[in-house]
Parts: C-alpha cells; sequence; structure tokens
C-alpha cells in the first residue's frame, strides 16, 4: 500500500475518535439542553464555494503560525497572498542549501515526498497543508468541514486545514479550479463553539495552548448566555498581534471569572481535560508572556514542558521567555522570532538542570559556585548590571549553601 493510501485512511479525516471525550451534541445538551433547535438547518454535505466560507478568527487550533499570520487579512479572496508569504517563510526557514521546496511537485507525487530532515515550525506547517491537499486530490475529501450561515455568507466551524487545502489546490492548479473552487460542507444555522470543542479535542495533537484557547472560549461562551460582554478579538489583537490577550479577558484571578456553578463536568469533557488540575493548569497559560505564548503555539508544546521551562525560571518572566527562546533555537525556530529584543540575550542563560536533591556537592552545583563567585568579583568592580537570571543563580546558590549547611551539622554530630 502506498504512503499517500496510507494517509487516505487518516489524515483525510482530521479528525480522530476519541471515546473519552461526549459527542457534540452530549457536549452541548449537558448544559443547554438539546441541539435539536440549533442543528434544524443541517443538511448532507453539500458543494459551497471556498471563496463564500470565512475563517473564524477565534479558531483554537491555529493552522497558520504566528510569523505568518501578519501577512493575511483573513479573507478567502487573498489566500493566494498568504500561501505566497507563507512559502517565502518556509524557504527562508529551510536555509541556503536546502533542498528545493516544490509545492507543485508534493502535489502531484504518487508517493509522499520525504520532508527535511530538519525543518522548522513554518515549513512543518506548510507541509501539513501540502499533504493534505495532495491526499485529497488523490482520494477526494471523506469528512466535509462544517460551516454556520451568516449575513455575509458561511464562518467556518471545523475543517480550517480541509478549507485552506482547496483554496491550495484551486491556487496550484489552473485548469482544475472548477473542481476546487467548491468544498463539501455541512451547514448548521447556528455557530457553537462547544461542537467546535468536541472536535477539537477529539484530536491527539492539540497542543497545550491550543486547549488554553478553547478553555477560554467556553468559559466566554456560559458568561456570555449570562449577559457577560467581552472585549471583541479585533480590538485586542488587531493584525498580527499576539492573541493571548484576547483569551485571558478570563484567565483566574483576572476579573473574577470563576468556572459557572454546574458546569464543571462539561468544560472537563468539552476541553479534554481528565482531571480538574488539568483544567486549572491550562488555565494558567493564559497568563504566559506573549512571547512565550507564541513560541510554545507555533512548536506545539505540552502543558508539561511549559510547567518545566516555569520551574527553572523561579518565576521570572524575563528569564522564562529567555529559557524559551533558547528552546524554540534548538528546534530551529530561526524565521519570524526576534531573539536580540528578549529581556536577556538567549546565550546568557544560565545552564538550569535539573539536578539529583541527594548529591548537595555534585559538579554542576560547582559550576554554579564559580558564576556566583565571578558575579560577585564582577559586582565588586563595578562592571556588572544585574538581571533576573543573577538573582536567579544567587537563590540557588543559598538553597546549596543551606543544603551544604546540614550535611556539615550531621557531619559534626557524628564526631
Amino acid at each position: 500500500m502506498s504512503a499517500r493510501s496510507r494517509r487516505a485512511r487518516g489524515d483525510n479525516l482530521d479528525v480522530l475518535s476519541n471515546s473519552a471525550v461526549l459527542s457534540p451534541a452530549e457536549t452541548d445538551a449537558s448544559i443547554f439542553g438539546s441541539l435539536d433547535r440549533a442543528d434544524a438547518g443541517r443538511q448532507v454535505a453539500k458543494p459551497i464555494s471556498i471563496f463564500e466560507v470565512h475563517p473564524d478568527s477565534l479558531q483554537p487550533r491555529r493552522a497558520v503560525p504566528s510569523p505568518v499570520r501578519p501577512y493575511w487579512d483573513g479573507r478567502p479572496v487573498t489566500t493566494s497572498v498568504l500561501f505566497s508569504h507563507w512559502y517565502d517563510l518556509a524557504v527562508q526557514e529551510r536555509g541556503e542549501g536546502a533542498p528545493e521546496f516544490n509545492v507543485r511537485q508534493h502535489l502531484l507525487a504518487e508517493e509522499e515526498v520525504p520532508r527535511p530532515e530538519s525543518s522548522g515550525p513554518i515549513d512543518m506547517a506548510l507541509l501539513d497543508i501540502v499533504e493534505l491537499a495532495a491526499n485529497i486530490r488523490a482520494n477526494g475529501l471523506t469528512n466535509p468541514i462544517t460551516i454556520a450561515q451568516t449575513q455575509n455568507g458561511y464562518r467556518l466551524e471545523t475543517g480550517e486545514r480541509r478549507w485552506l487545502a482547496y483554496h491550495l489546490l484551486f491556487i496550484s492548479f489552473e485548469d482544475e479550479q472548477e473542481k476546487w473552487g467548491r468544498i463539501p460542507a455541512r451547514v448548521v444555522d447556528e455557530f457553537s463553539v462547544w461542537r467546535q470543542a468536541s472536535e477539537n479535542n477529539a484530536r491527539s495533537n492539540l497542543n497545550a495552548i491550543s486547549k488554553a484557547r478553547q478553555l477560554a472560549i467556553l468559559i466566554m461562551d456560559l458568561y456570555q448566555r449570562q449577559g457577560v460582554e467581552f472585549q471583541s478579538y479585533d480590538m485586542l489583537v488587531g493584525s498580527g498581534g499576539c492573541d493571548r490577550l484576547f483569551y485571558s479577558q478570563v484567565g483566574e484571578g483576572d476579573g473574577g471569572f470563576a468556572i459557572p456553578k454546574g458546569h464543571g463536568e462539561a468544560l472537563l469533557a468539552a476541553g479534554g481535560f481528565k482531571t480538574s488540575s488539568q483544567l486549572r493548569e491550562h488555565r494558567a497559560l493564559l497568563r504566559l508572556p506573549d512571547e512565550v505564548w507564541r513560541i510554545a503555539d507555533d512548536l506545539n508544546w505540552t502543558q508539561g514542558r511549559i510547567r518545566a521551562l516555569q520551574r527553572k525560571s523561579a518565576g521570572s518572566d524575563n528569564l522564562l521567555i529567555s529559557l524559551a527562546l533558547n528552546e524554540a533555537k534548538a528546534q530551529r525556530y530561526k524565521v519570524g522570532i526576534n531573539f536580540t529584543d528578549s529581556p536577556t540575550l538567549f546565550d546568557d542563560v544560565p545552564d538550569i538542570v535539573d539536578e539529583d536533591e541527594d548529591a548537595p556537592l555534585s559538579g554542576k552545583k560547582f559550576k554554579r559556585y564559580r558564576r556566583v563567585i565571578g558575579l560577585i568579583k564582577a559586582v565588586g568592580e563595578g562592571r556588572r548590571r544585574f538581571k533576573d537570571h543573577d538573582l536567579f543563580e544567587i537563590q540557588q546558590m543559598r538553597d546549596w549553601l543551606v543544603e551544604v549547611e546540614k550535611v556539615a551539622r550531621i557531619e559534626l554530630k557524628k564526631k
């Protein structure tokens, strides 16, 4: 079986089954009753012009990386501009000497074209769309998108990657534009963030930032049904800005938006969380610095990976940003990200590693000792300006000295 045929069984669907997640109807009905009214307009999938469908700016799962989004105004008629800039940035990310990136070759290939050994996030995200488009061209679309009727066309509820793949096929094959200019879609009368959440969280690869966005949208929806108004996405984010500020309107402690009584279980199910602690941990991500938010989203970091960096940063946002930049650099995130304007230079970040708590005199701690001694000497000579990670080093040294003192006292008691 060819690689293209194998992909037809999964990638084309864009949705994975997950029995642990409630169905859209069950999730919404568990909170607001039956979806019969909302789904009264649901029809068998029918072909809809891709230019009548408008992407959902609040979609928690971002198909387009943050460095690319400023080049697109979100209108369906300008997707060719989006793909043009996306391609240029992907080529730039690959760097000189990399194999030619021929999109049409990918779309026409009988077998899946191997990806570069080391791909950055912009390149990877574009290849995801290209490979999905190739799969659709070879095997057809087996899972229609879901759209809701609006005054100016349709709002995309689920299937943004599939919709973008159709646009790419439309752009790439002028002699097939009649075929790719319309996409199979199921039309519903009312847009549902709960139905959207059910599809998003049925996927195995939803990253931590996407889950945090999804949770924020669901909490907003619960409060909007009570008459609460939030500032609009366009007002807070604008063109190409970091979107964290919009979702953080319901960040824990930032306005008192507690989980409405009686809706905790529904949020767990719709958000794909197994425990309430997972829900709280992802909600806490709404307080991340914007730089870390963007990096974590584009590189598809898990909540555990972000939490590990937060532990190492010892509560310092500046150090957290620098640690995230180091990680980004290691993952080939080099286009569309500014290393030089970070609060602390990434090359100057201390080597913070998890250490053996039972080895207070480890070699790594002696290295820290030498760094702190150098810091003390530089300060004494008046040639050092303090940074956040200097304080971190001092704190770590103090904790280490406490451990050394404990060992010394134990040894003295033995004598």
